[in-house]
């Protein structure tokens, strides 16, 4: 471990760039590093992407903290701690899979993402590749974000520029932004969900003429799993798979990477599509059941709900209807490795979504998910039985799917009130019809307590007579 420059004593940068996605994109950049050949890991990095590496490199990780030097010191690796500006070294791979915001410290000039990566490519031997992590601050992470990137909430948040910086906010961007400084771009992807740790990437090719269904089926997923329980402004899955499936996909995605070579490219095969700990070998067609399913609901098209229905239960029962895809006739499993569910545990989480987002659906009187699961396991043609307890599936707390629920059950208490407004007249106008009713029906029927009341009547009108008249004697007198 050497000491460079600009080191940030007792710092630690907490959550580095990590997971099995990356690990497997980095596996893929083996054929470009010669044996004893120079790789150089910059910013804060897990130590599983580091063992990732060809086993005879000459492997150089830069950070910034102390701490994160010493906790990494163990490691058969040379260990650079300070500033990007104190970097010297030639480089065959350089990989940056934190980006280049976490390369600057305090103790040093503060370079924003431009000078960032030209700081990289002036220790890149002419040739060597560079692959680089570039967060979207217009990315789905960012806009179901109940804060902003620009207000400063950590002390590692001391330069909070955001979405001002000078980073590339769109693939077609960056790809033009790095051909401009010199680089060759032969692959370019979008990561979805967090920039730090993706589950599931895709490149450019696979997002624009790749089967959509199964893209937002791996990208919604992947929102649900990183953002299940999180408050959200608005839900990411279903904003992650609309982007895809309008075209948009890159340009909203959490983070784009890019492999550009310092001068001309050299051929490597990277992966298309990654998903979890490898590839994907090929995309199934279809559209997601779920999406279907809710398009009909929106559309109160019974019809089609009970085609999908009936065909999900003969099919595939043990799938919900988020991983299941839907070509004609057929259903297919997305991800096979998700655990099988009861048949009826199946609808009812897919009567949870349909509640929890707000949909509009054949059924309004169907508001609480029992007895929505009910009437959608008698439209599969199942028995409705007992419905199980709701499942404590976690999803993610979104600010815009409660307010349509408050929104929905204003209208449903502005309806009831209205209502009960309706039956008080009714009632006080009833009541009052009785009460002249029965005043006749005593009369008709000669009872002795209607005798003796029209007796008290004629009596007080008799007295009130003689008062009156006996009044005006004695104002004549």
């Amino acid at each position: 471990m050497r000491h460079i420059g600009g080191e940030m004593a007792g710092w630690s940068d907490p959550a580095p760039a990590g997971g099995a996605a990356y690990g497997c994109l980095i596996e893929a950049l083996r054929p470009l590093v010669p044996p004893g050949g120079r790789v150089l890991v910059a910013g804060p990095h897990e130590p599983g992407l580091i063992g990732a590496l060809p086993v005879g490199a000459n492997v150089t990780l830069l950070v910034r903290g102390d701490r994160d030097a010493h906790r990494l010191g163990d490691r058969p690796i040379t260990i650079l701690c300070g500033s990007l500006a104190k970097l010297t070294g030639t480089f065959d791979v350089v990989v940056a899979l934190d980006g280049v915001t976490r390369l600057c410290t305090v103790e040093g000039p503060q370079y924003d993402w431009t000078d960032s990566v030209r700081a990289l490519r002036r220790v890149l031997r002419p040739g060597g590749a560079l692959l680089l992590t570039v967060e979207n601050e217009l990315g789905v992470h960012r806009l179901v974000d109940r804060t902003t990137i620009t207000s400063a909430r950590t002390d590692s948040d001391w330069r909070p520029v955001g979405e001002y910086d000078t980073k590339p906010g769109s693939p077609a961007r960056l790809r033009a932004h790095l051909a401009a400084e010199g680089w060759a771009v032969p692959w370019l992807a979008a990561a979805w969900p967090l920039p730090s740790a993706p589950t599931f990437v895709a490149d450019e090719a696979t997002l624009r003429d790749g089967p959509a269904g199964a893209l937002c089926a791996a990208a919604s997923v992947a929102m649900g799993v990183a953002y299940a329980g999180r408050p959200v402004l608005s839900d990411p899955r279903r904003l992650a798979a609309a982007a895809i499936r309008g075209g948009l996909g890159a340009e909203l995605a959490p983070a784009l990477l890019a492999l550009a070579f310092h001068g001309p490219a050299s051929p490597v095969a990277m992966p298309s599509t990654v998903s979890g700990a490898g590839p994907l070998a090929e995309l199934p067609p279809g559209r997601l059941l779920e999406e279907l399913l809710i398009g009909a609901c929106l559309r109160h098209d019974l019809p089609t709900i009970r085609r999908l229905l009936t065909g999900w239960m003969a099919h595939q029962p043990a799938a919900t209807a988020d991983n299941v895809l839907v070509d004609g006739d057929t259903f297919a499993v997305f991800d096979a490795n998700r655990l099988g569910v009861e048949p009826t545990l199946a609808i009812q989480r897919f009567a949870a979504t349909l509640l929890a987002g707000g949909y509009e659906q054949p059924w309004p009187a169907a508001g609480d998910t029992a007895s929505l699961t009910a009437i959608l396991l008698a439209a599969a043609g199942l028995s409705p039985g007992a419905v199980p307890p709701t499942d404590p599936l976690p999803a993610p707390d979104s600010l815009r799917e409660h307010e349509d629920r408050v929104r929905r059950l204003e209208e449903r208490l502005a309806d009831s009130a209205a209502r009960i407004r309706h039956v008080e007249s009714e009632l006080i106008q009833r009541d009052g019809e009785l009460r002249r009713a029965r005043l006749r029906i005593d009369m008709f029927s000669g009872r002795v307590g209607y005798r003796i009341a029209r007796l008290g009547t004629r009596a007080t009108r008799l007295g009130a007579r003689a008062a009156r008249k006996a009044f005006r004697l004695l104002k004549n007198r």
